[in-house]
């Protein structure tokens, strides 16, 4: 991270700036850069604004989690991409009587996952295996196949330009449902759709999956939406593949790869690549571009 950057983007959102427009200026070729830096300013803000508006904010949880459950057993494993301060999917899995087995949390900054680990444990406590991770969705730090369910709640929304690239990531790891939560395009007004167009927000779901060999088998729209200007609708997608059965062992990767992690002390190392990816409290930072080449990690000094 370039830490003069974020020097100036904190002083231009101290002044109420859109952080993301001043980064897309100087970079323009990386849209993950300027969503991880604005996201990571806001850190916690979502929370406290969870708690000013709680009973309007469960109302969309409580809608989106009676959607959800009826996808999640005992035995279900879920990665949730960008994550946030985990208050979403704390509370859709709230609804579920049946807990899944593993909720894999991924978020792009880690400052929004830390804060969000403490919402999660008041809500959860340890009855589900949560591990947080911070990382991008264009390149998951996990198997090919190897979690059930992938989830999101506007988490895709802001990357119209990768969305092609994003759906063929989740396709990868999945190897039945994608359960996204989700802007529609397509069904918004035509002020809604002004307003994702100014913001580079994602479009043509239904055709992308389509492209790809994924089935869009439902499209539900969301009663209890934050912003009629931007509705929520739930995409239920079977994968190309659809109930393709996982036999490896469930190791974190390099990212959008198959090259198998050993969790070390204070990193994931690589023996195949010679990538160590470090660990910060306890929470995973698994981004290509973060990587420390320490090839003779296992030598004997």
């Amino acid at each position: 991270m370039n830490y003069k950057l974020f020097l100036e983007c904190k002083k231009a959102f101290e002044s109420k700036q859109n952080i993301i427009d001043l980064v897309q200026l100087k970079y323009p070729n990386n849209r993950s850069l300027s969503i991880e830096i604005a996201y990571d300013l806001q850190a916690g803000s979502y929370i406290k604004d969870f708690y000013n508006n709680e009973k309007k904010k469960r109302k969309y949880t409580n809608e989106c989690g009676d959607i959800l459950k009826q996808y999640v057993n005992n035995k279900t494993e879920i990665l949730n991409v960008g994550a946030g301060e985990l208050w979403t999917i704390s509370l859709m899995l709230e609804r579920s009587l049946i807990k899944p087995k593993t909720v894999y949390n991924l978020e792009l900054s880690w400052s929004r996952i830390y804060k969000g680990c403490s919402f999660w444990s008041n809500i959860h406590s340890n009855e589900i295996n949560m591990k947080p991770i911070v990382a991008n969705m264009l390149e998951i730090p996990l198997p090919s196949n190897s979690v059930d369910i992938i989830t999101s709640s506007h988490a895709l929304e802001p990357n119209g330009s990768q969305l092609q690239k994003i759906i063929a990531e989740l396709f990868r790891v999945s190897r039945n449902k994608c359960i996204l939560f989700e802007p529609y395009y397509e069904t918004c007004s035509q002020e809604g759709k002004d307003r994702m167009d100014r913001h580079g927000y994602i479009k043509g779901i239904l055709n992308t999956v389509k492209q790809l060999g994924g089935i869009v088998e439902q499209v539900i729209p969301i009663k209890n939406v934050a912003n009629v200007l931007n509705p929520t609708n739930c995409f239920i997608i079977t994968t190309p593949r659809g109930q393709v059965e996982y036999y490896g062992n469930r190791h974190f990767t390099v990212p959008g790869t198959e090259c198998m992690l050993e969790e070390k002390e204070g990193c994931y190392y690589s023996p195949n690549t010679g990538l160590a990816f470090p660990i910060i409290k306890n929470i995973p930072i698994f981004k290509n571009q973060n990587a420390i080449l320490a090839s003779k990690y296992d030598d004997t000094i």
